[in-house]
Parts: structure tokens; C-alpha cells; sequence
């Protein structure tokens, strides 16, 4: 039986953090030269971007100890891979 997740359920920033205000702008920087470089197909950026989040994860982790903020960097990489798959799946159609 799948679970279905609601927006209650999935971590959010809190803008009034200064941590969190920080790590959001990082993100949203690797978000977006991930999708430019999933648009031009630059292999090699893409897994720099991917790599970039996941190091912000474990800076969330083992410096900050902030589990919403690696929970978002999680959520961030998962939808990474998810995009590279349907452009994947898509360049092969």
C-alpha cells in the first residue's frame, strides 16, 4: 500500500533561521544549474550539482545538526535524479 505525502508531511525552511535563509539560496543556486545544465546536457555539471547538495547535506547533518534542513537536501538530490531519469527516458523515446 503506497503512502500518500501531503505538504504537512514534507520539511520546510524556516525563512526566520538564518541557517536555513542561507542553505535555501545554496539550493535554490544548485537547483538551477542543475536544470541548465539537464537542459544542455552537461553530464559532468549535473553530477557537480548533485554533489554539491549532497555535500550541503552533511554539512546539515554533522555541523548544523539541523535534520529539516538534510531532509530538504535529501528531498533536493532525489528530485535531481528523478529529472536526469525522465530526460534520460526521454532522449532514448
Amino acid at each position: 500500500m503506497s503512502q500518500q505525502i501531503t505538504a504537512v508531511m514534507l520539511p520546510q525552511f524556516d525563512l526566520s533561521n538564518p541557517q536555513h535563509l542561507a542553505m535555501r539560496k545554496l539550493l535554490a543556486d544548485a537547483y538551477a544549474q542543475h536544470a541548465y545544465a539537464l537542459i544542455n546536457g552537461y553530464e559532468q555539471n549535473q553530477k557537480m550539482c548533485r554533489g554539491i547538495v549532497l555535500g550541503l547535506e552533511r554539512v546539515a547533518i554533522y555541523l548544523l545538526n539541523d535534520s529539516t534542513l538534510k531532509n530538504i537536501c535529501t528531498q533536493l538530490f532525489i528530485s535531481m535524479r528523478e529529472m536526469e531519469k525522465a530526460s534520460n527516458a526521454e532522449a532514448i523515446a
